[in-house]
């Protein structure tokens, strides 16, 4: 599955479009769409490489690109919206692509030490078939499930929040 080809949901919280939810379209790989004059290179070593698109208009959340080195031929991408020390990713409909969990584990990783966050907020739609996978998997790589009415999340009946808090007082403890 050719993962840069595929388009992923960003869902953006209440009010950070000065606006109720909204969800916008980001291209998943290179190119169909983006203006790569707007994306800048805020890290690369030989297995992530990570871009941040440049706001339109001052006071817009920044929408990251991860892009994980699986093999040599495969990649794993994820996009995200920062904003307020927090990440948010919408987990595309269909099937995960091979090497998604390795490609998360190394944004949540990279979400901590680099980029120094708070949390990091997965959503989905309740309505997949394979919700109670997702949930079994994404509880095993640390994530909780969030409650309904939760201040950071928007009020979205028909999706499902997990987050992931990061502890910034142990992660440099680690180095």
């Amino acid at each position: 599955m050719d993962v840069s080809s595929k388009q992923i949901e960003i869902c953006i919280p209440d009010g950070l479009l000065n606006g109720p939810m909204m969800c916008r379209w980001i291209p998943g790989g290179r190119g169909g769409g983006r203006d790569p004059s707007l994306s800048a290179l805020i890290y690369k070593d030989e297995k992530i490489t990570v871009n941040q698109d440049v706001p339109v208009h001052e006071g817009k959340p920044h929408i990251v690109h991860f892009q994980y080195k699986v093999t040599e031929v495969k990649t794993s991408s994820w996009d995200a919206v920062l904003s307020n020390q927090s990440l948010f990713v919408e987990i595309p409909d269909g099937l995960l692509a091979d090497g998604s969990k390795e490609g998360l584990s190394a944004l949540l990783e990279f979400a901590e030490e680099k980029m120094k966050v708070n949390y990091v907020f997965i959503c989905f739609r309740k309505s997949r078939e394979d919700r109670a996978p997702l949930l079994k998997t994404f509880s095993f790589l640390g994530f909780e499930i969030v409650r309904p009415g939760h201040p950071s999340v928007p009020s979205r009946p028909d999706v499902m929040f997990m987050v992931y808090p990061l502890d910034q007082n142990s992660s440099s403890d680690e180095e």
